[in-house]
C-alpha cells in the first residue's frame, strides 16, 4: 500500500498531526504523489492499529494529536525502500482529452493548455524557491534534491511542449 508508505517516510523527517501531514505531503510530494486529506486521516488510523505509528495529545493553543513512526513503522518502511519493487501510475486528463479531440474542439484545449502552462510555470517557480531554501541549510540531503532536480526537468520539457502545443493548435484555429 503505496499512502502507508509515503505516509511513514514523511513521519519519518517529523512528528506530524494528521492536518499537519496533510499540508506537508501537499507541499513537499503533492507534485507527484497526491493524497486526499481523508485518505491520510484514513490511512493513519491503519497505521495506528499496526502499531507502525503511534499518537499521542499535544496541548497548547490547540489541542492536537501527533503521530510519530515507530521502531517498527521504521522497519516497515526500511523493508518498503528495499524491496525493488515500484509502480509508474500515470494518469492525464489534458492529454486523454487533445488524443480524442477534433478540430472543432481545439478552442476548449488551447484554454485548458494555457490554464496548465500558467500552473506549471507556478510549480516551476516554487521549485526553484525551494532549490534557494535548500541551499540555506547546512544539512544537504540528496534525496530531496535529486527529486526536485526531477520535478525542474520534468517541468522544463513540460512547458516546452505546452508552448509548442500552443502555438500549433492557435495557428489550426
Amino acid at each position: 500500500m503505496p499512502t502507508k508508505h509515503a505516509l511513514l517516510g514523511l513521519l519519518n523527517i517529523k512528528e506530524m498531526s494528521a492536518y499537519d501531514l496533510a499540508k506537508f505531503a501537499r507541499e513537499s510530494i503533492g507534485y507527484f504523489w497526491n493524497e486526499s486529506y481523508s485518505n491520510v486521516h484514513r490511512t493513519l488510523d491503519v497505521l495506528t492499529s499496526e502499531n507502525l505509528v503511534t499518537k499521542s495529545k499535544k496541548t497548547g493553543g490547540r489541542n492536537k494529536t501527533v503521530y510519530r513512526i515507530t521502531a517498527e513503522g521504521q522497519q516497515t518502511l526500511k523493508n518498503w525502500l528495499s524491496n525493488h519493487e515500484h509502480s509508474m501510475i500515470y494518469r492525464d486528463e489534458l492529454l486523454l482529452k487533445l488524443f480524442v479531440s477534433q478540430k472543432d474542439n481545439y478552442p476548449s484545449i488551447l484554454i485548458d493548455f494555457k490554464k496548465v502552462l500558467e500552473e506549471i510555470s507556478g510549480q516551476q517557480r516554487n521549485y526553484h524557491q525551494i532549490r534557494e531554501f535548500l541551499k540555506t541549510k547546512p544539512a544537504k540531503n540528496l534525496s530531496h534534491s535529486l527529486v526536485l532536480d526531477y520535478g525542474i526537468i520534468q517541468n522544463d520539457a513540460t512547458i516546452k511542449w505546452l508552448k509548442k502545443a500552443i502555438k500549433q493548435i492557435g495557428e489550426e484555429v
